[in-house]
């Protein structure tokens, strides 16, 4: 008999901050203890997506030459909330989030926009934990690891679509995450460290899970 409430675990934080570093985590620990809300969103598909994003334009290759053609499984227009980051459009299934709880699975989904978080919120109430990831990279540290990633990805992989507003963008709102933390506090239930350091992340997350599997936090 299962003896714990799954729960949604919202992530929030600046570029860098550990998000992507969290949600490999969240893979490796597998769905024994929690898997990753999907979410779709009307951009092209930049390597490191992976799983967690259902991109409308995807990769792929025909008579050798790279392409882009639009993803089947995109369906923004089916999902009840959605918001916008770095003028671009996201969107979550509730409904599917549900399905995965009711089945025992706790659920991990990253999400930085107040609307959406106020949303989640009130559709899964005292089931959603939202959590804030801290790092102590700078604007200008980010800026130039985000550069050499990108001449990197130029380089090795010919399906890499370059977005020269992007990363313009993302500079722009680099402290987007942390005026709604600093803003909204109370909202947040539990605030990570991530200092470069993907061990303790790891530790972090499984600590978490852990106890709200065992009933220390309910």
């Amino acid at each position: 008999m299962q003896s714990f409430t799954p729960r949604l675990f919202i992530v929030v934080g600046n570029p860098a901050s550990g998000k992507d570093e969290l949600i490999s985590a969240v893979n490796i620990l597998g769905s024994l203890h929690a898997e990753i809300v999907p979410k779709h969103t009307d951009r092209y598909w930049r390597p490191g997506d992976d799983a967690e994003m259902i991109c409308k334009w995807i990769p792929n290759s025909k008579d050798g030459f790279p392409q882009f053609i639009h993803n089947k499984e995109f369906d923004l227009k089916g999902c009840d909330v959605t918001y916008t980051n770095y003028n671009a459009r996201y969107g979550i299934k509730t409904d599917a989030i549900w399905d995965k709880l009711q089945t025992g699975i706790s659920q991990v989904l990253v999400v930085s926009n107040k609307k959406a978080l106020n949303k989640l919120r009130n559709i899964f109430g005292h089931l959603a934990v939202i959590l804030y990831v801290y790092s102590q990279i700078t604007r200008e540290e980010y800026l130039e690891k985000e550069r050499v990633k990108e001449e990197k990805k130029l380089k090795e992989d010919a399906n890499y679509k370059s977005d020269p507003n992007y990363l313009k963008q993302r500079a722009e709102n680099f402290d987007m995450s942390w005026k709604l933390y600093e803003d909204n506090f109370m909202l947040f239930d539990h605030v990570f460290i991530y200092a470069d350091k993907e061990e303790d992340l790891f530790d972090q997350i499984f600590r978490l899970f852990r106890a709200y599997e065992k009933g220390m936090i309910t």
